[in-house]
């Protein structure tokens, strides 16, 4: 019975460490600054690749990008595809660093376990006048955990910086910029598809704003505000 407990126990934890790892967390610093004059409400933009403009059409682009239209869209923001029809253009860009690797070192204690199972014991006696007597008994062993010492091991890890900006600037007078919101992440993924929608659901009340200062948001894979991203982006 306690064997049956124990195999339970050691299920019950490995399926919670697998829900803990399907759910880790994700670190997201966002920083957004914008010009205090600037309108905000029912701006008409051209939204353009800031990597490299002649590529609007770049299938990562308009992938990534909208994550981003519809939370514009909230702000009051009217999405328009000529620069002749623009209050605003913003630029969109966003990159993946080179891996940065490195090295953990860490103690793991063993634990080992003993007992658990039962013994049958036959005894057999004869007496003084020969006659021979057979008893059976049965001895369960408790199961017990005792420390068992200490292994050093070492897990090499490579971390990767997802980074995306939102840049936005006048039609009239050029060049005038009016607000800018950075997002970045550091994790060991270097799949922006995975990160994206990660980092717009982390930026998304900052866009177009003023955070007055770097913030940091954490956000878990299963987190409701990226699945509403993915949703409003039609992923």
């Amino acid at each position: 019975m306690q064997t049956k407990r124990l195999l339970l126990t050691i299920m019950a934890v490995l399926v919670i460490a697998l829900l803990a790892g399907c759910a880790s967390p994700f670190m997201v610093q966002v920083s957004a600054i914008a010009d205090p004059k600037a309108s905000t409400g029912n701006t008409r933009y051209i939204l353009l690749n800031g990597i490299t403009e002649e590529q609007k059409d770049d299938l990562f682009f308009r992938e990534f990008s909208a994550y981003f239209i519809p939370i514009l869209a909230e702000k009051g923001y009217q999405r328009v595809e000529s620069r002749e029809n623009a209050d605003i253009e913003i630029f969109f860009r966003y990159a993946v660093s080179e891996g940065h690797t490195g090295m953990n070192t860490f103690a793991r204690p063993i634990y080992e376990t003993v007992g658990g199972n039962t013994i049958n014991i036959t005894r057999t006696r004869t007496d003084d006048d020969g006659a021979t007597t057979t008893t059976r008994s049965t001895v369960h062993v408790p199961l017990q955990t005792f420390y068992a010492g200490t292994v050093i091991e070492n897990r090499s890890y490579t971390l990767y910086t997802s980074s995306a900006a939102l840049e936005a600037y006048k039609m009239k007078p050029a060049g005038k910029i009016l607000w800018k919101t950075l997002m970045n992440t550091t994790n060991e993924t270097n799949d922006l598809r995975t990160t994206m929608p990660i980092m717009a659901a982390a930026a998304a009340p900052y866009i177009a704003g003023n955070s007055g200062a770097a913030k940091k948001i954490r956000l878990k894979r299963d987190d409701p505000r990226i699945r509403a991203i993915k949703k409003n982006a039609g992923q």
